[in-house]
């Protein structure tokens, strides 16, 4: 078999209203919320070479949009040129995960893939942003791969996904991912063990500080801290502790299992699960964007939260609602 190429597949970077492929429905809204500038970005891949695959993630970038970006317009292509994707006889798509038997073989490629490419798109950026002294420019990120009745979920930072399960009418939301924040014990380990620290700022919330800061602030530089401990990019924190190595999880889908939303924390610091889910599900079930409406939502109330963010957030309905 040939090896699989970019060139054939549809990516959707823009509001995406509702598709169909399959059984599944795909959607993206995003939008600058009560930030003068966007720095959020998203890539959807509603069909990845075959109806019963899918990828997409979401990007938040931080000091600008360079580096949101960047990891949006080139992380498709990295994650094909991994030998998991490119080769079709021993890569992801050479095991099917429907039995207990293949799942494990199938998520560990999978996982060493998302593995590669999170790390091979820091790496990029970083060489980047050197050439263009974009010093601290960096982007979190949650995406996700979706094969059969596999669902794989890589993440950086704080933007985050959700899924939804449907029993007997009862909406049942669980966080898929767990935010990256400087302050958490295994994070200010590795932190400090690297030479940077802590600094708590606006509103007492926990920052990775470099430990050069201090020298570059008094050289009349403007040196930047981070609200999360992992991340694309930040090219000059990476030396004290900042991480590219993604969180990665697997989940086997059920019938039960009908929704999972993707967000920016545009939307979940306005928003929890169960609103969202509840918004969502009610806009399938009348015809209506479902992130539309959360985004929607998310910027009428943020102004009663103090939140001033760009919003973006994908959902797959995985099965009829």
């Amino acid at each position: 078999m040939a090896e699989l190429t970019t060139e054939s597949l549809e990516v959707f970077t823009t509001t995406t209203p509702p598709l169909r492929v399959a059984k599944r429905y795909f959607e993206a809204t995003t939008d600058i919320g009560l930030r003068s500038a966007q720095e959020d970005r998203f890539v959807l891949v509603p069909s990845f070479f075959r109806e019963d695959a899918a990828f997409c993630g979401v990007f938040d970038g931080t000091v600008g949009d360079h580096a949101s970006d960047f990891i949006g317009k080139n992380i498709i292509n990295i994650f094909c040129s991994t030998e998991e994707v490119r080769n079709p006889d021993s890569g992801i798509f050479s095991v099917s995960p429907r039995s207990p038997e293949s799942i494990d073989a199938s998520a560990e490629k999978v996982r060493s893939a998302l593995h590669k490419t999170f790390l091979d798109s820091d790496e990029a950026l970083i060489n980047y942003c050197h050439e263009r002294k974009l010093h601290y420019a960096s982007s979190t990120g949650v995406a996700v791969f979706l094969w059969q009745n596999l669902l794989t979920v890589a993440h950086v930072g704080d933007s985050r996904a959700c899924i939804a399960r449907e029993v007997g009418g009862n909406i049942f939301p669980e966080w898929l991912t767990v935010d990256h924040k400087p302050n958490m014990p295994h994070e200010l380990k590795r932190i400090e063990a690297c030479g940077g620290s802590l600094a708590y700022l606006h509103g007492n919330k926990p920052y990775i500080r470099g430990g050069d800061f201090l020298v570059r602030q008094a050289a009349g530089e403007h040196p930047k801290q981070l609200n999360y401990s992992r991340a694309f990019g930040g090219k000059d924190l990476k030396r004290y502790g900042l991480s590219a190595v993604p969180d990665i999880s697997h989940f086997a889908l059920s019938s039960d299992d009908k929704l999972v939303l993707l967000g920016s924390d545009g939307l979940w610091d306005v928003v929890n699960p169960r609103t969202a889910c509840e918004i969502a599900f009610r806009c399938r079930r009348e015809g209506r964007s479902a992130t539309e409406a959360l985004v929607s939502y998310a910027i009428e109330h943020m102004p009663s939260t103090g939140v001033r963010d760009n919003v973006t957030v994908i959902a797959i309905f995985l099965n009829e609602v």
